[in-house]
């Protein structure tokens, strides 16, 4: 930094956010209240509420500064909001080198030749959800990607065949899916157990309910010296160079923390990507073509490799990011680019913000998948799945996920959206998706053909 540049706060309203501003930013939209601030403030601005100060970024440069800084420098921001969800221990959670040290150790079943070996099972799951469809049947496209992505995570993350025990797993992870109720995200006098009453008591039980469910599939897996692929069965067999290996408790909240960073946010990216390609024929029809060129019997991990179909996947993730909210507390006072900031503070890159940049993305509010054809964003333009050292580490695991489920689907299926517009990007819990259920039909079968 050269003598002349100042160092200065960030920019921002100098009174504090109400509580109402806060509902409104919980209930509503947030863009629309986020663009508010950068057609006053610029791509990056300063609030202030009862919780303490947050900058809100959407600069590349900036936020090449705060994703490249040492990560030992910050505390992930909401633990106190997270923890019934996420556990005290897990990565998203974890700091220093007990985040360093257990990142490496969950990171073999996310790379590419682990996650092949679980493209037979989720396309299975596709399939099948296809083949239970009745042609003229309207059903929830946003209900149907949820439950698949649930599928998907019992059977490749948890290990668990269907029958009962599938049956009591599913029903856990939805109590705990349907107690994160947004207003704990806005309101932090109701996070207290309240005598065992109200929303807060309710998401611990749920929380702890879960826990004890993994617990004894964890124990259960031991006893019988499980060899078994899922992600499971891998942890329990790993260990790092000096022979440290996971608790079942570690196991048990690392496990939570991958089907809550991997569940509802792939359920909302799947559903938006099928959505909007059928809102346009002429990106439907080249999405058909791609898939029906892997042809009926093809291997599904083929249809990752295929450019149109990831493409359109970036594009439903850069209009309708799931998670908004993930920043880091400075654990010091510290300057980044030509901005200051005390212990405490909160600093947030904004895909909702960045992602809209139309110097960046050209007609924004358009879905576009060719712009992923024609340019890769850099690392400080894309940020759907966060970045530097506290980067999703399912981010590959999600893509190769999405472009399975939805090749699948219009390798097979017709459908067609029963309502004008989906696009209103709401608070759905932790994550942001559709404003209902994305109503859709089922026109009836493709007849496709085998290569």
């Amino acid at each position: 930094m050269s003598s002349a540049q100042t160092v200065l706060r960030p920019p921002g309203p100098r009174q504090k956010l109400t509580l109402l501003d806060r509902l409104r930013f919980g209930f509503f939209p947030p863009a629309q209240m986020l663009q508010e601030y950068v057609n006053e403030y610029g791509y990056t601005f300063r609030v202030v509420d009862p919780e303490g100060c947050t900058t809100f970024t959407a600069d590349p440069e900036f936020i090449r500064e705060v994703y490249t800084a040492n990560p030992d420098a910050f505390d992930p921001r909401g633990i106190d909001i997270t923890a019934p969800v996420f556990g005290s221990t897990s990565l998203p959670v974890s700091t220093g080198s007990r985040h360093k040290r257990d990142r490496k150790l969950l990171s073999p079943p996310f790379q590419s030749g682990t996650m092949r070996n679980y493209g037979r099972s989720i396309a299975t799951i596709a399939r099948s959800w296809v083949e239970s469809l009745r042609s003229g049947q309207t059903f929830s496209l946003l209900d149907a990607t949820q439950a698949m992505a649930l599928d998907v995570i019992l059977r490749v993350v948890y290990g668990v065949s269907e029958g009962p025990e599938m049956q009591r797993s599913r029903q856990t992870v939805l109590d705990l899916i349907h107690a994160l109720n947004p207003l704990l995200l806005v309101i932090p006098w109701l996070r207290q157990e309240f005598g065992g009453r109200g929303p807060w008591a309710r998401l611990v039980r749920a929380g702890d309910a879960l826990e004890s469910l993994v617990g004894s599939q964890i124990r259960a897996k031991r006893l019988a010296s499980d060899n078994g692929e899922d992600i499971m069965s891998l942890l329990l067999r790993a260990k790092d160079e000096d022979g440290y290996s996971l608790s079942d408790l570690e196991i048990a909240q690392q496990l939570r923390a991958i089907l809550f960073a991997g569940h509802e946010t792939t359920a909302v990216s799947l559903a938006m990507l099928v959505d909007m390609l059928h809102r346009h024929p002429d990106l439907l029809e080249q999405a058909r073509n791609e898939v029906d060129s892997l042809g009926l019997d093809c291997e599904p991990a083929e249809f990752s490799n295929l450019p149109f179909l990831g493409a359109a996947c970036h594009e439903a993730l850069r209009m309708f990011p799931p998670v908004v909210d993930v920043g880091r507390v400075c654990r010091e006072s510290m300057t980044l680019g030509n901005y200051r900031f005390d212990q405490g503070e909160s600093i947030v890159p904004s895909p909702l913000m960045l992602h809209n940049r139309a110097d960046l993305y050209p007609e924004p509010h358009r879905f576009r998948p060719e712009r992923f054809l024609n340019k890769k964003p850099s690392p400080f333009e894309f940020i759907a799945f966060g970045g530097g050292a506290r980067r999703c580490l399912g981010a590959a695991f999600a893509l190769y996920e999405m472009k399975i489920i939805a090749g699948t689907l219009l390798l097979l299926g017709r459908f067609a959206p029963q309502s004008s517009d989906s696009r209103a990007h709401v608070r759905r819990g932790i994550t942001l998706g559709p404003r209902g259920n994305v109503p859709t039909k089922y026109l009836g079968k493709r007849i496709g053909k085998a290569r």
